[in-house]
């Protein structure tokens, strides 16, 4: 799924009407309310099925929305008036990020293996992972520490993802794949901050194609099965 993105420099600041960062926050709150969409879909028909690989996957999107919500208030959020209210609601997008991986290692726990020790065992480093990647942001809240969880729920995932196409020809499994490796585009451009304009930023740019990779993933939980 999708790490929120880092929070910019407290000057200079683009700003319209008391709101710093006006494009970063209006591109959250779309992704907002695209993650919320997808994870409502995706959940209800879960729930219906009794798929809980499918019903995990929708946490995952659902945590993405709350992220992106908070990331929204933290750019928003002018850091030369209110820093304390910056930092606490940037805390918060990171928190959320650390359910956006928790959430995709437990669906392959489900997805992966029938029952037993082994579905248990991903379980269990889904909740310790999630742990201690609270109590690290906790200590230090940076950007960095949460594009790396992601991007090692990701892997598990994408692992996940080939397995199950080698050996069962999963549908599901190219919709995985070809959400990781947009996501994969997303991060590069978020490292090497690739934007537009000063008003259309990676930030940004990373916003809108994660919207795509949120949507392939969307359609892989759709077809996801347990087993």
């Amino acid at each position: 799924m999708a790490a929120e993105g880092p929070i910019a420099e407290p000057a200079p600041l683009p700003e319209y009407a008391g709101i710093t960062e006006p494009m970063t926050v209006l591109t959250n709150l779309v992704l907002a309310v695209f993650a919320l969409a997808l994870s409502a879909r995706l959940g209800y028909a879960a729930a219906a099925d009794g798929k809980v690989a499918a019903f995990a996957m929708a946490g995952a999107l659902m945590a993405t929305a709350i992220s992106a919500l908070f990331g929204a208030v933290a750019h928003g959020v002018d850091p030369r008036t209110d820093a304390a209210v910056r930092k606490r609601f940037w805390r918060l997008a990171l928190y959320a990020t650390g359910l956006i991986g928790a959430a995709t290692v437990a669906s392959v726990a489900f997805f992966i293996a029938p029952r037993g020790a082994v579905r248990n065992a991903i379980l269990i480093v889904a909740g310790v992972k999630l742990l201690a990647f609270w109590a690290a942001v906790t200590r230090r809240p940076e950007f960095r520490l949460a594009a790396g969880d992601n991007a090692g729920a990701l892997a598990v995932l994408l692992a996940a993802a080939i397995y199950v196409w080698v050996r069962f020809d999963a549908r599901a499994a190219p919709w995985l794949v070809a959400g990781i490796l947009v996501s994969l585009v997303a991060g590069v451009i978020q490292a090497r901050r690739v934007g537009f304009h000063r008003h259309f930023n990676h930030n940004d740019v990373f916003h809108v194609v994660q919207m795509v990779a949120l949507y392939l993933f969307f359609r892989g939980g759709v077809l996801l099965g347990d087993r």
